[in-house]
């Protein structure tokens, strides 16, 4: 008679998958962070590998795994890491520079999805690198979320059930940025209107949820 063994959490289960196969087969870690890597305006491996020229030291933000870690030590002595950021596009290759190893040598140890901020290097003859200033397991990563937003409703497009859903869609996404609505008939007039009580929480499935009521360009954020 086998024992009987605790499930593997989904973590377990994509960590053992792609230790064996080299490959995950039953989802990607990252599929479930799709929309809070959205709402840092993260770059991709593929976007990253693609870049023609250097940003600048933190200028980004990219969530992947980190594979392939190498620890090396510089001519003067001093630590440094090498290594991949995987995601659901391919990978790029990572470089952590003695004072951001000091600072995060646990972390790039991590083996969860992660969100990393820094900068893409472009040297002439070889493929960019993401320079690493930062790194957050991405389950912790909060997004900074705007404080304010203007809605556009058009009304020669909005009928009276859109509008029934753009409410519902406020009440069910409660939270604390204001939000002002602009509410215009094209070439004719638009009236401005902060409603009460309607403050929401604006991340990323909030706004792709009213532009595909109102279409694209409906949300403005101010602040």
């Amino acid at each position: 008679h086998l024992p009987d063994l605790p499930d593997w959490d989904e973590h377990q289960r994509l960590a053992a998958e792609k230790e064996v196969l080299g490959f995950f087969i039953t989802g990607h870690p990252l599929e479930k962070y799709k929309s809070k890597l959205e709402d840092f305006h993260a770059l991709d491996t593929e976007a990253i590998t693609s870049l023609k020229q250097s940003t600048g030291k933190d200028e980004i933000y990219a969530g992947g795994i980190i594979a392939n870690l190498r620890v090396l030590k510089s001519k003067k002595g001093d630590l440094y890491a090498q290594g991949m950021l995987e995601d659901m596009a391919g990978a790029v290759d990572i470089l952590v520079f003695p004072e951001a190893y000091r600072r995060l040598q646990d972390k790039v140890k991590l083996e969860v999805p992660v969100l990393v901020r820094g900068g893409v290097r472009v040297e002439e003859g070889s493929n960019p690198k993401l320079t690493v200033g930062d790194i957050t397991p991405l389950e912790q990563a909060q997004p900074k979320l705007p404080r304010s937003l203007r809605i556009r409703i058009p009304l020669e497009s909005a009928s009276p059930g859109t509008i029934d859903a753009l409410h519902s869609l406020c009440v069910e996404k409660r939270g604390d940025a204001k939000i002002l609505f602009d509410v215009e008939r094209a070439g004719d007039f638009m009236v401005v209107m902060e409603p009460g009580g309607y403050n929401v929480l604006p991340d990323r499935v909030f706004m792709n949820r009213v532009e595909e009521l109102l279409g694209r360009g409906a949300v403005r954020i101010i602040d």
